[in-house]
């Protein structure tokens, strides 16, 4: 259960948005405009913060930027709310630190999703012992992934003739592959790397994403950890056996911090790091600027 903020000038849209986040077991607070948004957010620290940025008078931007400026405030996730997709409202969103950004009207499945992206899932299914049982089996299953990934070689072709086409890019621009099943999660990592200037190519299991790995030329992959078909941990060990000798792919893996086993797990399979949910913008940025190689080596 998250302390969730919502500030909303329309009773509308705050009686919907309210209605959908209580839905999902969280608490709310309101407010009407960003002067009374800014006074609960410093003295009750929510968990999260849904912003409209249409307000009256300081608008939902400016009020973030506040937010940000904050030491109080400033680690707090704040997700943008509009009712029109415009590009330059997705700019000044990420000028200002928004971590997310959803256009109304609200869906639930939507906004649960983009909650549960930049906080920890501490209602995860699986427990720390089990997490813990993932990472121990790990070491005797490497053999066999190694097995898998010269297997899941032979298919790439196959596999290629079905997944989405590759997004456009500039000449010399990075590329990065991405892996996660969840549309909604899809969305919200493709929409914080274009916020942070990249692109992405997404791809919706582990199997589809090393197909495209194998024919493409990335230079870095970032993935979830549970998908059906191919999960994170076995792309990661795939991609490692099938590696020619001196490259090193930088993998990122996307986890909830909650799991305490996942990280461990995943550096056991080759994995570079590990974005922990809340997965913040600085610290997504963070993480390219660590791993991406400079603009000279490529």
């Amino acid at each position: 259960m998250a302390r969730i903020l919502i500030v909303e000038d329309n009773p509308i849209n705050m009686k919907l948005a309210t209605l959908l986040v209580r839905r999902a077991d969280h608490v709310t607070f309101e407010a009407v405009d960003a002067e009374s948004g800014l006074l609960l957010a410093h003295r009750e620290i929510p968990d999260l913060i849904l912003m409209d940025i249409q307000l009256p008078g300081m608008d939902g931007f400016a009020a973030t930027a506040e937010l940000k400026k904050n030491p109080v405030t400033a680690e707090i996730p704040v997700i943008a709310l509009t009712a029109m997709a415009m590009s330059r409202d997705q700019e000044r969103a990420r000028e200002v630190g928004c971590d997310a950004y959803i256009t109304k009207p609200l869906q639930y499945q939507e906004l649960e999703d983009a909650i549960n992206w930049l906080m920890p899932r501490v209602d995860d299914e699986r427990t720390a012992d089990e997490a813990g049982s993932l990472t121990r089996s790990v070491l005797q299953s490497i053999e066999s992934h190694r097995e898998l990934a010269r297997h899941n070689a032979t298919r790439a072709d196959n596999l290629l003739a079905h997944q989405e086409r590759a997004t456009p890019r500039a000449p010399g621009a990075p590329r990065i592959l991405v892996a996660e099943d969840n549309p909604t999660n899809q969305k919200l990592i493709v929409w914080q790397l274009n916020l942070l200037g990249y692109e992405a190519d997404m791809t919706d299991n582990g199997a589809l994403a090393f197909a495209r790995w194998a024919s493409g030329d990335y230079d870095l992959v970032i993935t979830d950890l549970h998908m059906p078909e191919m999960t994170g941990y076995e792309l990661a060990s795939a991609i490692r056996a099938a590696e020619p000798p001196g490259m090193r792919m930088p993998i990122l893996a996307m986890t909830a911090s909650a799991v305490r086993g996942d990280a461990d797990h995943a550096r056991m399979v080759g994995m570079d790091e590990s974005l922990m949910r809340p997965l913040h913008l600085a610290k997504l940025r963070g993480a390219l600027l660590k791993w991406l190689p400079l603009e000279s080596d490529r």
